[in-house]
């Protein structure tokens, strides 16, 4: 029982550490991580609500990585095939193509431990 309880509390330190490093405050201000209902499982910042971004996730059943340009922020949002997803928040002046190429990084990265 010990050891399973050892290797949930694990694997959320390893997925919320991959998240706190796909943060760099440059090209990403905050990142979450959401389940398959939409549920939060973790964030960088409690400001950050990624649960606003389901209802356009149901817009598009079939895309893998959805970008909403907003007036003060980007928000990136890409499915892994576990059926979580990682939402990202981008400056407006920042660096998108790093930005999504650190998304992919992270979504492969974070597969094992979800």
């Amino acid at each position: 029982m010990q050891i399973v309880i050892i290797r949930q509390c694990l694997h959320l330190i390893v997925a919320n550490t991959i998240l706190l490093d796909l943060a760099d405050g440059e090209c990403i201000l905050s990142a979450a991580l959401m389940d398959s209902e939409g549920f939060t499982i973790e964030r960088t910042s409690t400001e950050f609500r990624p649960m606003d971004m389901t209802e356009i996730l149901d817009l598009s059943p079939d895309s893998k990585l959805v970008t909403v340009v907003g007036e003060q922020s980007t928000i990136i949002v890409s499915r892994i095939e576990s059926g979580h997803s990682i939402i990202i928040q981008c400056p407006n002046n920042g660096n998108l193509g790093k930005a999504r190429m650190k998304l992919t990084r992270a979504c492969e990265a974070i597969i094992p431990f979800l």
